[in-house]
C-alpha cells in the first residue's frame, strides 16, 4: 500500500476510533465491571484495531466490527487473570455480548433522549447532577454548595433522576407508538 494512502487509512483510524471511543468502552465495561481493566483493555483494542485498520470494510458499520477486537481482547485479558476467569464463564460472557449488541440501537436512543431531558432540567438541578456525576463531588460538598442539608441533596438527585427516568421513558414510548 502506498504511504499516501497508508497515511489516510491510519487517519480514517484515528477519526472512526474517536467518534466511537465511549461506545467501545462501555461494551467493555458490560463484560467486565472494573473500570481499570476495562481501560486496559480499551487500550489493547485500540491497538489491535490501528494494526487492523486496512482491513476494515468502510461498507460497514464500524462499531460491530470494532467490538469483535474488544470482545477478544476481553478474553485474552480474562485468562491472564484468574480473577475474571472465576468471575465470568465464557458462555455466560457470549451471552452478554450478544445481548448487548443488540441493544446498542435502544442504548444510543435512551442516551440522546436523556440529552434531551437534562436540557429541560433547571439550571440549578442540572449544576447538582454536573457536579455529583461528572466533577464526582461527594453530596456533602454539593449540599454545602447549595446550603442544603446532606438528606434533602440526596432526596433532591433522587427526584431528577426520577424525573428524567419518566422523561427517558415517555420519549421511547412516544417513539415506538405509530401516531395515526
Amino acid at each position: 500500500m502506498p504511504l499516501e494512502d497508508s497515511r489516510d487509512c491510519r487517519s480514517r483510524f484515528v477519526q472512526l476510533f474517536m467518534s466511537h471511543e465511549k461506545q467501545i468502552y462501555r461494551y467493555i465495561l458490560s463484560l467486565m465491571p472494573h473500570s481499570q481493566d476495562a481501560q486496559d483493555v480499551l487500550q489493547e483494542t485500540a491497538i489491535a484495531l490501528y494494526n487492523k485498520i486496512e482491513d476494515y470494510d468502510s461498507s460497514r458499520p464500524f462499531a460491530p466490527w470494532a467490538f469483535r477486537f474488544a470482545y477478544h481482547m476481553t478474553l485474552k485479558h480474562r485468562e491472564k487473570s484468574t480473577r475474571w476467569r472465576r468471575f465470568l464463564d465464557e458462555d455466560l460472557m457470549k451471552e452478554i455480548a450478544s445481548r448487548q449488541a443488540m441493544l446498542i440501537p435502544e442504548l444510543d436512543q435512551r442516551r440522546e433522549y436523556l440529552k434531551e431531558c437534562l436540557a429541560e432540567v433547571p439550571d440549578d438541578k442540572r449544576a447538582m447532577l454536573t457536579d455529583y456525576y461528572f466533577e464526582e463531588e461527594t453530596v456533602d460538598v454539593i449540599a454545602e454548595k447549595q446550603n442544603k442539608s446532606v438528606e434533602a441533596t440526596y432526596k433532591a438527585l433522587q427526584r431528577i433522576r426520577k424525573t428524567l427516568m419518566h422523561c427517558i421513558q415517555g420519549k421511547m414510548h412516544a417513539s415506538r407508538v405509530p401516531v395515526t
